[in-house]
């Protein structure tokens, strides 16, 4: 099954440069049509390469005066292809290719010698071979649709600065924390707090930044993962243990609504250590979100487990405090 979507995804990859090859030539032609000296340097360019390259073959000692003058001449002929379609009103770039994935030009692959996946394609086989990670939120909750005017500008009760100046602060936090990555001191964050007050909104935050970086990101549930990772150790070891490769060599590996799982036995408990262990001793960056509180999470995991979740040297703990939005909106509605 899983050779069989990533089969479907490189198609899909085929697909976005036929289509992008396709429209690179229609603005070809559109800034020929517009500005016909634009074709004649192109043609120039073609031909000094050709010549420069024809006379390195015939004679490999004309290389190192051959490259330097090329390249100089090179350089002035995009200038002027620069300077001419920003006079005539085209962007810089126009006549470049635009890939989704600048880094392996959207053929799912990096490296020269030996192909690696890029990261983009992992990301993808991650979402489309488990269902797990559930992104379609990123494009509607992200730093750029951060409104900080839904926040109460009152102070919580035993805070000296308003729910909104609070989360004002926690955007900037996170956003440095994002400008650091993936060198930050703290490989794990948090969150904690109430329902309502904003965890899951700051984590797809950062989970888009991260991404548009290009970092792969799993963004689940607590209780979907426990119940994926407990269903497919009852019925497949091996997709079992592929899972589990995954949540240990994802970049970003982030668990919402910590607590919401369901219990069993010592299942639960076992693998939530093991992955939190092993991304700690392989320096992952581990992200968690709940309601519960520290008291709370002492009492119903294991000691293992909240020496890793409480260990500060590794851990931003971020608490999240105020007035339920969720409540408030209800409240506006109705009023």
């Amino acid at each position: 099954m899983k050779d069989r979507i990533i089969k479907d995804i490189l198609k899909e990859y085929d697909e976005l440069r036929l289509r992008e090859k396709e429209a690179l030539i229609k603005r070809e032609e559109e800034v020929y049509t517009k500005i016909p000296e634009m074709k004649t340097l192109r043609h120039e360019l073609i031909d000094l390469m050709g010549t420069a390259y024809r006379d390195i073959i015939h004679d490999p000692q004309k290389v190192t005066s051959t490259i330097p003058y090329l390249e100089s001449k090179v350089k002035t002929l995009r200038e002027k292809e620069e300077k001419l379609l920003l006079d005539h009103g085209f962007p810089i770039d126009y006549l470049l290719p635009r890939y989704r994935c600048p880094i392996c030009k959207d053929t799912g692959y990096v490296g020269d010698m030996i192909k690696e996946r890029c990261k983009c394609l992992n990301q993808r086989i991650l979402i489309d071979t488990y269902h797990l990670s559930d992104m379609q939120d990123l494009n509607t909750q992200n730093f750029d649709t951060f409104d900080a005017n839904i926040f109460p500008n009152i102070c919580p009760e035993g805070s000296k600065i308003t729910q909104r100046e609070y989360m004002l602060n926690l955007k900037d936090l996170l956003l440095n924390y994002v400008d650091i990555f993936p060198n930050n001191e703290k490989k794990t964050i948090l969150f904690t707090g109430k329902t309502g007050l904003g965890k899951t909104f700051m984590l797809n935050c950062v989970a888009k930044a991260i991404m548009d970086k290009g970092y792969t990101v799993m963004r689940i549930t607590s209780y979907k993962l426990f119940d994926r990772l407990f269903y497919s150790s009852l019925k497949d070891k091996d997709e079992s243990m592929t899972l589990l490769t995954y949540l240990f060599d994802v970049d970003v590996l982030i668990i919402d609504d910590l607590g919401t799982e369901t219990r069993r036995n010592n299942y639960t408990q076992e693998d939530l250590f093991n992955i939190l262990n092993e991304r700690m001793l392989t320096e992952k960056h581990t992200f968690l979100s709940t309601n519960l509180s520290l008291a709370d999470i002492q009492d119903r995991y294991s000691d293992r487990i909240a020496s890793r979740l409480f260990d500060t040297s590794n851990t931003m703990l971020i608490k999240f405090i105020g007035q339920d939005l969720r409540i408030i909106k209800k409240s506006r509605q109705t009023s």
